[in-house]
């Protein structure tokens, strides 16, 4: 979301409404910048769009974007949060443009996944370039590895396919096994592993 990487000043002053240039159905609406706002251009480059509490009562939704000052026409997003059709008249606010101070580029911030496990680090069997290449490959294939209790779930990473031949798949709600066949069931289990 463009609101993460940018510091905007919210001062009243700054604040200029966005109208609709003419009534248009909010399935295809973009809003546009009044003249007045033109005087800012020479000042500021961005600014933040973002929306009066009183439109989304009105059952449409304004996008917060990031938007170009330089350009002709400033587009606001906007959504229609009911299946029927919203006109909205010319010269209703739908948007507030607020100008942008600084743009700030937020570090990234790195989870524990993507961090070898210590035990990894120190391979005595390896020498440093055979270490090097390891800890490259695990990087580079570290989601297929759980790295907690937590993301031990299904994989969608490959996809196993069971050869039925021309028989059609039988769907069946998972049961538990009667009693009577429970006993034979481990045995062919524990026959399985062994084998």
């Amino acid at each position: 979301m463009w609101s993460d990487l940018v510091d905007a000043i919210r001062d009243e002053d700054t604040q200029h409404a966005t109208r609709l240039m003419n009534a248009k159905d909010l399935k295809s609406a973009l809003a546009y910048s009044m003249k007045e706002f033109q005087k800012f251009m020479g000042k500021f480059r961005y600014a933040v769009t973002d929306f009066p509490s009183q439109v989304s009562q009105k059952g449409v939704l304004v996008a917060a974007t990031l938007v170009n000052l330089k350009r002709e026409a400033i587009p606001v997003g906007v959504l229609n949060l009911v299946n029927k059709p919203k006109i909205v008249d010319k010269g209703a606010v739908i948007a507030t443009c607020e100008p942008v101070e600084d743009i700030v580029a937020r570090p990234q911030e790195f989870s524990e996944s993507l961090c070898l496990p210590t035990f990894l680090g120190n391979i005595e069997e390896f020498n440093e370039d055979q270490r090097t290449a390891v800890r490259e490959l695990l990087q580079e294939f570290q989601i297929l590895f759980s790295s907690s209790d937590s993301d031990v779930s299904r994989c969608n990473i490959t996809q196993h396919r069971i050869n039925i031949g021309n028989h059609p798949p039988i769907k069946q709600y998972p049961r538990r096994l009667p009693l009577a066949k429970k006993e034979e069931a481990e045995c062919l289990v524990k026959e399985m592993v062994d084998s």
